[in-house]
């Protein structure tokens, strides 16, 4: 246009009209501009997190069901896990359909902070669903996969059963139905498995089965009470048991002898599902010196102390010299002698100290978040298929005013007088005093259930791990700090020897998953510089071998946050009220947005 105009605007008339054309053609030129950049606009605004997130749950509500329900969904009782082929294919091909969309937009646009928790909390679950399915072909390779999912099969619905009966009655009939065609659908389809872990799946498959036939009935039979459907359900449990024992023995007579899956990863392997799992840029290298510096740093710490509680006891008495490492013994030694013998001490002491850390949280104004208890405090029940392990089991964002589950580890009070012995030198009243923080409050019990209620569900669903495990580790050493237990020794020395354990944890899985290290190097490392407790070192090999992944969390997610917390209170205004309101309204997310959104 403008060289037509330069070109045939000859004489002074033409000129006119073709300037005349000029100006309409920049008119015409800017409307038609300013029409697409606003249809551009409102066709590309930021993808919206929440509607992601809506979309995602829906259709992970339906592929993980027994999750669900964990989570509060109780329509997810009515149905129970398919892992066919074809359910996985689409399931992957849905994960890849939003990854895209994550993709495809999360670096156009500047999102705001909560944007960000969300979106990155949803893309790494993504990630690692098409990892675990696609890349690790779970239901291929490994049985674990299908023992976990069996053996919790009736957790959730025996602890929190349904209120009406005939719904109930058809949760458990259709989820005994699942169990068997979830057994089937291994037997064709498992290739292969690490021998340790499958070998471990196939034992516990094989108790999961006895308590199907003899426990479940006890449990459940209620429900079935009328000759007909008791006739049926006698059949289902039958049927299912069975099922169960075929997969154990394929398993061990199949899988386990053609196995060519090492039970450690390797360093690549390693590697890429650290990144994964933890969201951050961390190489097994820098995990392996960060935590051996750790283990350092925290003996010293120990040291430290037990020689301070010696001279406690011994006033003026050696003052020629004292051996650090015989007063570590010494104060481990009196830790361990103040312990209950039996069960039922065990739990009621467990409930006198969750009375204890709720009324100190608030006389020592550690947070204003007011607490309606909704907790059910109890020895680890039967229905865990020989699991006697603890933890905290929240309600869920599906049922947020639902009772939490906080099960203690057990031992049978029959057991052997060693064996026996060694729990409760474990669980001493100080560990206990120690570890009600990091258990209830102000740890996973309130921090869980705040994040129930967080508007942004994808927090509480998909929550962090090094999150959750980190501030709970957090709280041992604020607690403690300002004066949890009147500021005793031992109960200080029983935190620091969890952070020890903590640190061994991370530095342990690094060692045997990327260097080769046996079961016995653990053992003696575990003990000889981990200091650890006899129930934590036998439990820690079984530990590193099926979640060394999650064994890093509480050495991670504890550094981010102690970091944190020095650096705020440095400052003259710091409040620690409101340093820990805001974390546990913050829901979840990953380490490297923490101190974003907890303000200065």
């Amino acid at each position: 246009m403008i060289i037509y105009y330069k070109f045939v605007s000859l004489n002074n008339q033409e000129y006119k009209i073709e300037r005349k054309s000029y100006i309409l053609w920049i008119a015409q030129f800017i409307i038609i501009s300013l029409i697409f950049l606003t249809s551009n606009s409102c066709c590309c605004q930021p993808p919206d997190i929440n509607q992601l997130a809506v979309e995602y749950l829906q259709k992970w509500k339906l592929f993980y069901p027994s999750e669900a329900l964990a989570a509060g969904d109780k329509g997810s009782a009515l149905r129970f896990e398919d892992f066919s082929d074809n359910n996985i294919q689409k399931w992957i091909k849905f994960n890849e359909e939003i990854l895209l969309k994550i993709s495809e937009n999360k670096y156009k646009y500047k999102l705001l902070l909560d944007e960000k928790i969300d979106m990155k909390l949803l893309e790494r679950k993504i990630n690692q669903e098409i990892y675990k399915w696609k890349n690790d072909k779970a239901h291929l390779n490994s049985p674990s996969l299908y023992e976990n999912l069996i053996s919790q099969a009736f957790t959730h619905i025996i602890a929190r059963p349904l209120k009406d009966r005939s719904a109930m009655r058809e949760a458990v009939t259709t989820r005994l139905h699942g169990v068997v065609r979830l057994c089937q659908s291994a037997v064709v389809q498992l290739e292969n498995g690490a021998p340790e872990r499958s070998t471990g799946a196939a034992h516990s498959l094989k108790n999961t089965a006895g308590f199907y036939r003899s426990g479940l009935p006890d449990i459940l039979g209620a429900y079935f009470n009328d000759p007909s459907t008791n006739n049926k359900f006698q059949e289902d449990i039958e049927r299912t048991a069975q099922s169960i024992r075929e997969l154990s023995s394929h398993i061990t007579l199949k899988i386990i002898p053609g196995s060519s899956i090492s039970d450690q990863l390797g360093k690549e392997k390693y590697n890429k599902i650290l990144r994964l799992y933890t969201g951050l840029k961390i190489h097994s290298l820098k995990l392996r010196k960060i935590s051996s510096d750790e283990i350092k740093l925290v003996r010293e710490m120990i040291k430290k102390l037990s020689v301070e509680f010696f001279k406690s006891k011994h006033p003026g008495k050696y003052a020629g010299g004292i051996i650090p490492e015989k007063c570590i013994q010494y104060a481990f030694t009196e830790m361990e002698s103040h312990r209950v013998n039996n069960s039922a001490d065990f739990l009621e002491q467990f409930k006198t100290l969750i009375d204890e850390a709720e009324n100190f949280i608030y006389k020592k104004k550690i947070t204003s978040i007011k607490d309606s208890r909704s907790l059910h405090t109890a020895l680890s029940p039967s229905h865990f298929a020989g699991a006697a392990i603890g933890g905290v089991y929240p309600a869920g964002p599906f049922d947020p005013d639902a009772d939490t589950l906080f099960y203690l580890p057990t031992i049978p009070d029959d057991s052997p007088g060693k064996v026996k012995d060694g729990f409760y030198r474990s669980f001493n009243d100080h560990f206990n005093k120690m570890i009600i923080t990091h258990e209830i409050f102000p740890g996973h019990y309130f921090q869980l259930k705040e994040s129930s209620r967080n508007p942004h569900i994808v927090r509480t669903v998909f929550g962090d791990d090094l999150f959750i495990e980190g501030w709970a580790t957090l709280c041992e050493q604020l607690t403690l700090d300002r004066g949890w237990d009147k500021n005793n020794i031992l109960t200080r020395l029983a935190h620091l020897r969890k952070r020890l354990e903590n640190a061994v944890r991370a530095f342990s899985s690094v060692q045997v998953h990327c260097n080769g290290w046996s079961k016995e190097r653990v053992l003696t490392f575990a003990v000889e510089k981990g200091l650890l407790a006899p129930q934590f070192a036998e439990n820690l090999w079984h530990r590193v071998i099926n979640s060394p992944f999650q064994l890093t969390s509480y050495f991670l997610g504890f550094r981010k946050f102690d970091m944190i917390l020095k650096k705020r209170e440095k400052n003259p205004k710091f409040s620690i009220q409101k340093f820990c309101d805001r974390i546990l309204n913050s829901g979840s997310m990953s380490l490297d947005l923490i101190e974003q959104a907890t303000g200065s």
